[in-house]
């Protein structure tokens, strides 16, 4: 697959991009050893000084950068905006905490001995990215890497490399020296070479969880460490006290988010039977009233997905669900004529043995579960093999917390949907990865601990 740039709306491409060639892979990787022989050794006070001058560049061209990437994989332009600003903060807690964070720790072993604990960087770090979030999923990754004194080579998903580009040119405009992070356009192959080389330490990747396995072999074997954030299906449990009227909105958000292209969207809805049907006219209700349009307009809710093959993939899944047993609840009738769109959709009776229940869907579809007893609402939420975030609503916060306890998963939120915060480790466990990204520990990820004992 070239990388190329292509409207999901109109259906047009837009541009094309080759792969590097040998000589440019070879000049990238030269280019960011020399850049981290330097960048290594400058101080956080100068590090922080570019971070909040990329943080001004980033608000000031929220807008401008959001339309890229409306236009490059569909997403809405309000939503892809509010993605740079969020993207911005990153500058700025990192710039702000960093020095703290990574701070030499003073132990000492005896009353002669002190120990000294310091984090220091690997090196060049290959991080591998998506294109749901094509600005916070590189800087998300990025910018704690470079914080922590480490340069990156940034290698975009195939469809917006638009968007890398345009944020490449921002770093370079923010004055981040030459090689310190550089988009690669790099294939298949290409990905493998750079993982076996010497001079790349360690490897970020978010995506699917087959790119995900692949990357954490070839890793594995080269013996350099991996930080993987993965696919999700996340259950959002709603238990009979919650307040339906007041959290329907986000409860809908949090599925059809980003044209339903979001790892930690809630993929199923476990509902307790109490309140089954007035669960269902809410829903119903709601996800009835969805805009399906271009996304560059205001008062559109759903765009279109971002690559045709991703959309049809998401009907082969809901029909495959259906003809597996489940209950189409809602489909939304009217559908733009042009642009990859999928209606949003609700499943429920959804069995086991479908694809609904074993994968990830990613777009605008839901399965709705019911349960009993909170026992069978945890061991539903743990049923797959992933294990990236999940959501609680009661008004019974013991209660909620005592289930939190026994989901597994990296993340859980109580009465509010799962979502990132910059301050906050992110992350997930089983198939949904491991590491985390984003706060201290998303700063120490690509460092060593080196210990230096001092006898006085």
């Amino acid at each position: 697959m070239l990388f190329e740039s292509h409207n999901p709306y109109t259906e047009v491409v837009l541009e094309t991009y080759p792969f590097e060639d040998f000589a440019s892979l070879t000049h990238k990787l030269e280019n960011a050893q020399k850049a981290f022989n330097t960048w290594k050794k400058s101080s956080f006070e100068e590090r922080a000084a570019l971070f909040l001058r990329l943080k001004d560049l980033l608000e000031s061209k929220a807008d401008e950068l959001g339309a890229v990437a409306a236009l490059e994989m569909g997403k809405l332009a309000s939503h892809a905006s509010a993605e740079v600003l969020k993207s911005a903060s990153l500058c700025s807690y990192y710039a702000n905490s960093a020095k703290d964070s990574l701070a030499v720790a003073i132990e000492h072993a005896d009353a002669q001995t002190e120990i000294q604990l310091s984090h220091e960087p690997l090196g060049i770090i290959l991080g591998i990215f998506p294109w749901n979030f094509p600005y916070w999923q590189i800087l998300r990754s990025a910018l704690p890497t470079l914080m922590s004194g480490n340069v990156m080579l940034v290698k975009p998903a195939p469809n917006v490399p638009k968007c890398s580009l345009a944020l490449q040119q921002i770093l370079g405009e923010a004055g981040f020296p030459l090689g310190v992070v550089q988009t690669v356009f790099a294939s298949n192959s290409q990905v493998e070479l750079l993982l076996k080389h010497p001079l790349v330490k360690a490897v970020s990747l978010t995506g699917s969880e087959r790119a995900g396995s692949a990357v954490a072999a070839l890793a594995a074997a080269q013996i350099k460490p991996a930080v993987l954030e993965l696919g999700g299906s996340d259950p959002l449990i709603i238990l009979e006290d919650a307040p339906l009227s007041d959290i329907i909105d986000q409860v809908v958000f949090s599925r059809f988010q980003n044209n339903g292209q979001s790892c930690v969207a809630a993929k199923r809805y476990l509902v307790q039977t109490e309140i089954k049907e007035k669960f269902e006219a809410l829903l119903i209700e709601k996800v009835s009233a969805l805009k399906l349009g271009n996304p560059l307009e205001k008062g559109v809710d759903i765009g279109p997905l971002a690559r045709k093959d991703l959309r049809d993939l998401l009907a082969n899944q809901v029909k495959k669900t259906i003809e597996a047993g489940a209950t189409l609840l809602y489909q939304q009738k009217q559908i733009p004529e042009k642009g990859w769109f999928y209606p949003p959709t609700v499943l429920t009776q959804v069995p086991k043995e479908s694809l609904a229940y074993q994968e990830e869907l990613f777009g605008p579809v839901v399965s709705v579960f019911y349960f009993e007893t909170d026992a069978e609402a945890i061991a539903l939420a743990n049923d797959t093999r992933f294990g990236l975030g999940a959501s609680i609503y009661s008004k019974n916060i013991t209660r909620a917390q005592a289930m939190a306890a026994e989901i597994e998963s990296g993340m859980v939120y109580i009465n509010t949907i799962v979502k990132s915060d910059v301050r906050f480790p992110f992350g997930g466990i089983k198939a949904s990865g491991y590491g985390r990204e984003l706060g201290p520990q998303g700063l120490k990820a690509f460092t060593q601990v080196k210990t230096t004992w001092i006898k006085k």
